[in-house]
């Protein structure tokens, strides 16, 4: 006689999060039926595509036990500095958006060389650079145009930002491939294994053989490569490099990537959670501004969101390791 073995649902962090959202979701689309409408929905997803590329680089990042939150302002500096090249120097398109990325990659080496090498806090660090960036980028606007917006206006980066490919905006695409990525590089690779690793004790990972320090270093440096990325969105989908660009993407990046699991202790986390939470937070910004709450009402609610969710993820762990 064979016996039949039920399994268990088991309600995760994951199927939390999603029941979240779903209901959050209902509740803005019957207070107001525009919410769902093609040209808000539309619209929300390209806006959600910055804050998720974002969110996604931080992933593997905190995942390891590190931490960046000069993103924001390197996004800045890298949109002045393109279009500083593009219009007032008259280099080629493609060339400047290129450079803009290797200078934010930079930034990112720099920030993880400093931070591990001499075993710096990388909030302390990357706090002391997000103000050196947001200097740099007021100095550099200021220099060349006297002002702090520089117009970067081209056929190609208009044609990328407002046209769509199945009615999809075609900035959309991007955060599907970089989902993609992610997810198999961290879920399907030794590389991923890797930073968990490192995350979950990073003393016996180098008693293992990982290099530690080297893959850190490595981790900040793609922080900084996607942090030109987002800096060549952000140029394609406002037309202008702007010394204040990014100054507000730290608050929703880092309640995305904690709302999806990702622990401030490393060592866990996934590339879903982490979707799941950029949508939350996508999802409550658009919804709220559908239904024409001020600004910084919606800031305090985002700040308020992000001590709760830190909060009761962190009491949650304490309790899991007493027992």
């Amino acid at each position: 006689m064979q016996t039949k073995i039920k399994k268990r649902f088991k309600l995760t962090d994951t199927y939390i999060l999603l029941i979240i959202l779903f209901a959050l979701f209902a509740f803005f689309s019957l207070v107001n039926r525009q919410f769902i409408a093609y040209n808000n929905i539309s619209t929300m997803l390209k806006n959600m595509v910055l804050t998720g590329v974002l969110a996604l680089g931080l992933t593997p990042l905190m995942i390891a036990r590190g931490l960046d939150i000069s993103f924001g302002n390197s996004i800045s500096f890298t949109s002045v500095v393109m279009a500083v090249l593009f219009t007032v120097g008259g280099l080629n398109l493609w060339l400047s958006l290129v450079i803009g990325v290797l200078v934010a990659t930079l930034i990112g080496f720099i920030n993880g060389l400093l931070i591990e090498k001499f075993d710096l806090i990388p909030i302390i660090l990357t706090l002391g650079t997000m103000a050196i960036l947001q200097a740099l980028a007021l100095v550099v606007a200021n220099t060349f145009t006297q002002t702090y917006s520089i117009l970067m206006l081209t056929d190609q980066l208009y044609y990328f930002s407002t046209r769509t490919f199945l009615k999809i905006p075609l900035p959309l695409f991007v955060l599907i491939v970089f989902v993609a990525i992610f997810w198999f590089v961290l879920s399907k690779t030794k590389v991923g294994r890797t930073i968990y690793l490192i995350g979950a004790n990073p003393k016996v990972a180098y008693l293992c053989g990982v290099k530690v320090t080297k893959v850190k270093i490595l981790l900040y440096t793609f922080m900084g490569f996607i942090a030109g990325i987002g800096g060549v969105l952000i140029v394609a989908l406002t037309g202008v490099g702007m010394s204040y660009h990014g100054s507000k993407l730290a608050l929703p990046t880092l309640s995305a990537v904690l709302l999806g699991g990702i622990s401030l202790m490393g060592g866990s986390g996934s590339v879903w959670g982490t979707l799941i939470g950029i949508l939350i937070v996508t999802v409550i910004f658009n919804g709220l501004s559908v239904l024409n709450v001020p600004s910084y009402f919606i800031q305090l609610f985002q700040g308020l969101a992000l001590i709760t969710i830190v909060a009761a993820y962190e009491i949650r762990n304490k309790r899991a390791l007493a027992f």
